[in-house]
């Protein structure tokens, strides 16, 4: 830089009498949750959780009171339902045994219940046999046999 003509390099220095001075001060944060203390708040929170937990229990007990009560009387009304059901059960055997008297009345030789004079149901160790479900509802649409057979809510 010798040979620039005359541009010398000046460092770059504080005025006379220098910077002013910088002003600071410790401040605290200012408060978040109103003129109480953490620990007012902290009681706080625990007194309101302790008054729900012991709301919550007696909601809790009175709910479980409820679905035992619930529980109790559908095992009261189980048997009553389950009788109906085997009522209507056999009330459409008969039905069943109707239609077939009716249907067969003109063949010759023909007994109700029996397949080649052989009686269906009958058998020597004296055991119910459940008829299949296709025999069943010979007599009624195929659609009926279809929503009972996939039925979801049966009591067996």
């Amino acid at each position: 830089m010798a040979g620039s003509g005359g541009n010398e390099f000046r460092q770059e220095m504080p005025r006379s009498g220098g910077y002013q001075d910088i002003h600071w001060a410790h401040r605290s944060r200012p408060r978040r949750f109103g003129r109480y203390s953490g620990v007012v708040y902290f009681g706080s929170f625990l007194g309101l959780t302790g008054v729900a937990m012991w709301g919550f229990t007696g909601v809790f007990q009175k709910r479980r009171d409820f679905e035992v009560e619930m529980q109790d009387g559908r095992i009261a009304v189980a048997p009553l339902l389950l009788a109906e059901q085997q009522r209507m059960f056999l009330k459409q055997l008969r039905s069943n045994r109707d239609e077939e008297e009716e249907l067969m009345k003109d063949v010759a030789n023909w007994k109700v219940g029996h397949l080649y004079n052989e009686p269906v149901y009958h058998n020597l160790s004296n055991v119910w046999i459940k008829p299949a479900i296709e025999e069943f509802y010979a007599h009624n649409k195929r659609q009926d046999m279809l929503n009972r057979a996939y039925e979801k809510n049966r009591l067996h």
